[in-house]
């Protein structure tokens, strides 16, 4: 449900919406920093925005898994569509590289989107063995509702900051470098120059082998992948 007034003051959030799994950030510590905030620019008569969001940074928001698809032998990729139709003049709004907060039954983990339109988040996954949030993911399917709060981390790119960037990432790490290479080298006006260095276990472990192929079309952007096995016959 929408709030207008949901980024004046922040709302105290309750003890239902914790989801008591002792996760980074937790909605109470992220509460606190807004309120402060929020002190801060009312003593200095400072405006406060707007922000035309869909997520918020301490309430989940529900979204239904639109789609999903194997991406390797360790890999899915999941299409993640907001549930709610009733906040209007609202989107999804995330920098590259920051990440959110994904909710399933009790356990919640920080990921970070390759991907966002308004309305919509896809995200690469690893899925381990043994783990239990895989587990869980092993086992969704399309129309299954998975809660999102977010986004969070501090990372902020300027424009033709740099000639170069040099970008290394080791297995499912390269989802948090690969949508800021996306956002770079699809902006007309960027003249910096983007080398990845990924690394992985082997060839069948590569889950982003077509949209790095797209992006190597970029006249600025190189990718140099190692694999530390090689296939058997």
């Amino acid at each position: 449900m929408c709030d207008n007034n949901e980024n004046s003051r922040p709302i105290t959030p309750s003890e239902e919406d914790c989801c008591h799994s002792a996760c980074d950030p937790c909605i109470f510590d992220v509460h606190k920093k807004l309120l402060e905030e929020y002190e801060r620019k009312k003593k200095l008569n400072i405006k406060i925005q707007n922000k035309q969001n869909i997520l918020h940074l301490y309430k989940y928001k529900n979204f239904v898994v639109f789609n999903i698809e194997e991406r390797s032998e360790c890999y899915i990729l999941i299409v993640l569509k907001y549930y709610e139709n009733n906040c209007k003049n609202k989107r999804i709004l995330i920098d590259p590289g920051q990440h959110v907060m994904l909710h399933l039954h009790d356990i919640t983990k920080p990921f970070t989107p390759i991907l966002f339109t308004d309305d919509c988040i896809e995200f690469l996954i690893r899925l381990y063995p043994n783990g239990k949030f895989s587990q869980y993911l092993k086992s969704i399917k399309i129309g299954d509702i998975i809660h999102i709060r977010g986004p969070y981390g501090n990372f902020k790119y300027e424009s033709n900051s740099f000639q170069t960037i040099i970008m290394f990432s080791m297995g499912s790490g390269i989802t948090a470098v690969y949508h800021i290479a996306k956002s770079i080298v699809e902006n007309e006006l960027e003249e910096t120059k983007i080398h990845l260095i990924g690394g992985f276990k082997n060839i069948l472990q590569i889950p982003l082998k077509k949209e790095l192929q797209i992006l190597s079309d970029y006249w600025n952007f190189k990718c140099t992948l190692h694999i530390s096995q090689m296939q058997s016959n």
